[in-house]
């Protein structure tokens, strides 16, 4: 019987909880009895890493010598029609994916039957085939969605960063097990010149940790079955591929900028980078709707000069706008007709020169207290910026399922369509609260 590699993955999770449980309660030191159970769970969460390897081998093996099967189609109890073996092609990045998808859609998640239909559909040896028939001993849909093997599920991050804008400003590490803590360095060690005979200044480094543990996403996707049906084949089936695959990326992408940048950090959701940013980071935006360039350059000063005061190098800075406030600061012009702030009408706008991203998942909507069309600019250096990813993606679909379109529920039987819900797990963090800051309270151009 194959290994569940995701409940192995859930139980290294709850030791791992266990263990850090133990170091939270042990302070001024841990006891006798505390330093046995760390030691228990500590061994425990190794144990289940090296299974969890050994696992993963292992179904990359079974994956590599898989036997294509003789069962029946999705659509009728006939053999497949198989199509020659030929020559692999470089396929775009996440075709196989969608291919992959599309396979289980079209058997109504039945694993040997997509097995069938992807063979009869793209060739004997074409990996997402081999694919399948590995997934074949290792999956099941009844347990929370089939799992995509990691080669095809690693092609989807590359797709996600021209189409978020914190993701792709981050810097990307690995999860693995489910949960991870990242050492995290608030400051940093000086160096003195000394003369000789004089003692050596000694200076401590304030230390941080980022604990990340895996988050669930959700992207729905509603795929027509007749647009399924006619894409069995030749170039409609191409550009079904890259429909599936570009719903997918785009469900991914506008659910993770949303809660990297503002997320509660309670229940399902990530902690987003406006909950990491000190108090003492935070100002008020002066002027309300219609602010003078005097008042502009005053408030903004104020967030520069706080990552400047704290020593912040500056690697990869940039600001966050919604387009509200980018085209309001790009219309600005003085008295006489100039444009106030020219760089930002350049092909890549910088503000008080540095990047600008025009970011349109920072609300709009916000109060403080008096008005309810306040926004918020962030700014800071995002070489501090953290995702991490499982690079694990479980896939399901239904065609009986509901779904919201605005504030209405779809029937997705009603409407001939077939939903494909694609899971993946990450979290984010910011390894230096210090290097961002945030103008709240803005009216700017509403």
């Amino acid at each position: 019987m194959p290994v569940d590699i995701n409940a192995l993955r859930q139980e290294r999770a709850k030791k791992y909880d266990a263990l850090t449980a133990i170091l939270d309660g042990a302070t001024g030191g841990m006891t006798a009895d505390q330093q046995t159970a760390f030691n228990a769970a500590e061994k425990a969460v190794q144990e289940l890493d090296e299974t969890i390897k050994a696992a993963e081998r292992a179904q990359a093996l079974r994956a590599s010598r898989a036997v294509p099967s003789n069962t029946t189609t999705a659509d009728d109890n006939r053999p497949a029609d198989r199509v020659p073996a030929t020559a692999a092609e470089k396929d775009e990045p996440g075709i196989g994916l969608a291919r992959y998808t599309r396979a289980i859609v079209a058997a109504k998640g039945n694993l040997e039957q997509a097995h069938s239909w992807a063979a009869a559909q793209f060739g004997e040896s074409n990996p997402v085939v081999l694919d399948l028939a590995a997934a074949m001993q290792t999956n099941d849909l009844g347990g929370g969605g089939i799992f995509v093997p990691e080669r095809l599920s690693a092609e989807m991050i590359p797709l996600l960063y021209p189409r978020t804008v914190i993701r792709r400003k981050s810097r990307s590490v690995p999860l693995v097990g489910g949960t991870d803590t990242i050492p995290t360095v608030e400051k940093g060690i000086n160096a003195y010149y000394i003369g000789e005979g004089d003692d050596i200044t000694t200076d401590e480094p304030s230390f941080g940790a980022i604990n990340f543990k895996e988050r669930e996403i959700a992207s729905l996707v509603p795929l027509s079955n007749k647009l399924l049906r006619l894409g069995r084949a030749g170039p409609a089936a191409a550009g079904v591929d890259k429909y599936v695959r570009d719903m997918m990326v785009d469900g991914f992408a506008q659910a993770e900028d949303t809660a990297f940048y503002r997320g509660a950090g309670t229940g399902a959701a990530p902690k987003g980078l406006v909950r990491f940013i000190l108090a003492s980071a935070k100002f008020n935006a002066t002027g309300g709707q219609t602010p003078t360039a005097v008042q502009i350059d005053s408030d903004t000063r104020k967030m520069i000069l706080a990552l400047s005061l704290a020593s912040i190098p500056m690697i990869d800075p940039a600001w966050l706008m919604h387009d509200r406030v980018f085209l309001f600061l790009q219309d600005l012009r003085d008295s006489n007709g100039n444009k106030v702030y020219p760089s930002l009408s350049e092909p890549t706008p910088t503000f008080r020169g540095y990047p600008v991203e025009r970011f349109n998942r920072i609300p709009v909507n916000l109060s403080d207290g008096t008005n309810s069309d306040c926004t918020e600019i962030a700014f800071g250096d995002f070489s501090f910026s953290m995702v991490a990813d499982s690079y694990q993606l479980r896939i399901d679909a239904s065609d009986t399922a509901s779904y919201k379109q605005g504030n209405t529920l779809v029937s997705a039987y009603s409407k001939n369509q077939t939903l494909i819900r694609g899971l993946a797990g990450h979290d984010y963090g910011v390894s230096r609260q210090a290097a961002f800051t945030l103008l709240q309270n803005c009216r700017w151009g509403s």
